[in-house]
């Protein structure tokens, strides 16, 4: 499992074998059942994990009701950023929707790296920069898109998601209630 956490990270900047030792003396895994709240609204996010095998979301509650902000499955890193940057308790909340395992990191040991390995520098930065990069194009899909464009942009950027995550939370992710997304994709796949 630490094989894979360490092939995703030379994949955003090559790692010296120094800095891969370092890493794999301090990475966990951790194995949670489905539906394992991760993390609660008001906790601090003390580490960051990259999801293994399984699939995690991550929501927010507004008026009662949960707002699906993100989907992580294989290869996603997962953290609150929020809450991990500000070193101060978040607001979202972060649940396995499959079995699933986790390859972790602390914050300290986090910034143990960073002064450490300048390269690790790198490697921080590229992944927050694809961060913001999703969280901008699904801001851009909930203020700009009609209903049909959100359902073709989750498609097309979480192809294989549909038959591993409920309607309810799809519809959340997209910012429409389960009637619409219901209709929407039936009228996608009968002109697709």
């Amino acid at each position: 499992m630490i094989d894979k956490l360490i092939a995703r990270l030379n994949g955003l900047h090559p790692m010296s074998e120094a800095l891969t030792e370092r890493i794999r003396s301090m990475v966990w895994i951790t194995d949670h059942p489905k539906k394992t709240i991760l993390l609660k609204e008001g906790e601090v996010n003390n580490h960051i994990c990259m999801v293994a095998s399984g699939l995690v979301r991550s929501y927010y509650i507004n008026e009662g009701k949960e707002i699906t902000s993100r989907f992580m499955d294989e290869g996603f890193i997962i953290t609150s950023w929020i809450s991990f940057y500000t070193r101060k308790p978040g607001n979202e909340f972060i649940e396995t929707l499959e079995d699933t395992t986790l390859t972790c990191v602390h914050y300290n040991d986090i910034q143990k790296l960073y002064e450490e390995f300048p390269e690790f520098n790198i490697i921080g930065r590229k992944q927050v920069e694809y961060s913001f990069y999703m969280a901008e194009l699904r801001t851009r899909m909930l203020r700009k898109n009609t209903a049909e464009e959100k359902y073709k942009f989750f498609l097309e950027n979480h192809p294989n998601l549909l038959q591993r995550v409920s309607l309810k939370h799809v519809a959340t992710y997209l910012g429409m209630n389960e009637e619409t997304l219901s209709r929407v994709r039936s009228q996608y796949h009968k002109t697709h």
